[in-house]
């Protein structure tokens, strides 16, 4: 079985991957497939010399980190000995960051507006607590600590633990929400398996659309509750990349967003 074969059988029965990611990162094998690179050093260098001369910078350095994943899979399941990913020169795309701010607490409200009770208090907790999507869907009962308002995720990227804090109205609801179960996942079906990806989504977008005119995504809450930590909470960037699951702290200084970016009206006012 070559590595390419083993990366797609990998992909396709990992657990914590959302569809989309998987879709990303298969897309991203073909590529590489496609233009014969090898798990070396040399080839994949000459690989994203080429990327980011063809490419927008946003898709090269997401088939940059996404092939670092991946080649860590392969370590891990001792393919190779050391990810040659790590030796590549990394690619940075310096910009001020001028997407859309979603306040936190405007986002809750939307959310609450939610009349499905799962999806409600799916979001709730994301946009409470910084969990990405699929770490929520997959989230346990017995991982709930109400004894102590505390979560314990298991199913975080980089086989990383983390324990994050809820707050007391939160647990209220959870508690109500279970009704009495012990066991299982927190967030499931009528069948007992997790709730629909796609149905979920689908939720959040057409209730924000129709409260505030604008589509959220689950993402979103994360940058938001991130935004929030920063600029309203004074909490320091090393605690929030605790919270939030990240690696780096350089992922987690992307998530902080300023309520307005001013930089183009002081460009535009130079330009008159």
């Amino acid at each position: 079985m070559t590595h390419f074969d083993y990366l797609e059988q990998y992909l396709v029965t990992h657990i914590t991957y959302s569809k989309q990611t998987i879709k990303g990162y298969r897309s991203d094998l073909r590529q590489m497939k496609k233009f014969f690179v090898e798990w070396s050093v040399k080839s994949l260098q000459a690989y994203f010399d080429q990327l980011i001369h063809q490419y927008k910078p946003a898709t090269a350095m997401r088939r940059y980190h996404a092939l670092m994943a991946l080649g860590n899979e392969l370590v891990r399941a001792k393919r190779i000995k050391v990810n040659p990913m790590k030796q590549v020169r990394p690619i940075v795309h310096q910009q001020i960051q001028q997407r859309e701010h979603h306040p936190l607490e405007e986002t809750i409200q939307t959310i609450r507006q939610i009349s499905h009770p799962t999806y409600r208090l799916f979001f709730e907790l994301i946009s409470q607590t910084g969990l990405r999507f699929m770490e929520t869907r997959l989230l346990s009962i017995e991982d709930i600590q109400f004894a102590t308002l505390t979560l314990l995720v298991r199913h975080g990227k980089g086989r990383r633990l983390r324990t994050v804090p809820l707050g007391e109205g939160l647990v209220s609801k959870l508690r109500t929400f279970l009704e009495g179960r012990k066991t299982g996942l927190v967030f499931q079906s009528v069948r007992g398996k997790a709730i629909n990806e796609q149905s979920a989504r689908d939720a959040l977008r057409k209730q924000s659309l129709a409260t505030r005119g604008r589509s959220l995504h689950p993402h979103d809450l994360r940058v938001s509750f991130a935004t929030y930590l920063y600029q309203t909470g004074n909490q320091k960037l090393l605690e929030i990349q605790r919270l939030l699951g990240h690696g780096s702290s350089r992922t987690t200084e992307g998530y902080i967003l300023t309520e307005e970016t001013k930089l183009q009206q002081i460009i535009d006012a130079l330009s008159v």
